[in-house]
């Protein structure tokens, strides 16, 4: 069985990229905007960690309850890193120089 060629590669990576992509849209803004506004309410306007904690259970999926918070934090950082690997392998394909020149 022959395995895949780099472009079919590519082509799987980009479908499957734009497959989760806006799946995890809404978690990951969730997560990043709780977690900025957590944060910046404490430090810049003052407030105490009582007064913003529903932030955090927000941002840490604590209103899931325990088997949904670790599933929400796994899938988030699976999630992540999977992105991030395959924007990267098709940022890199879309920016590698293209082979030049005729074959002999």
């Amino acid at each position: 069985m022959k395995g895949l060629s780099w472009q079919q590669t590519v082509g799987l990576m980009r479908r499957w990229h734009g497959r989760l992509g806006p799946l995890l849209l809404l978690p990951l803004l969730n997560s990043a905007l709780t977690g900025m506004t957590y944060r910046l309410a404490k430090d810049w306007l003052g407030l105490e960690r009582a007064q913003v904690h529903w932030l955090m259970v927000l941002h840490e999926g604590e209103w899931l309850g325990t088997p949904g918070k670790s599933l929400y934090v796994l899938s988030e950082a699976l999630g992540v890193m999977w992105l991030l690997g395959t924007g990267s392998v098709l940022a890199w394909n879309r920016f590698k120089p293209k082979a030049t020149g005729t074959k002999k």
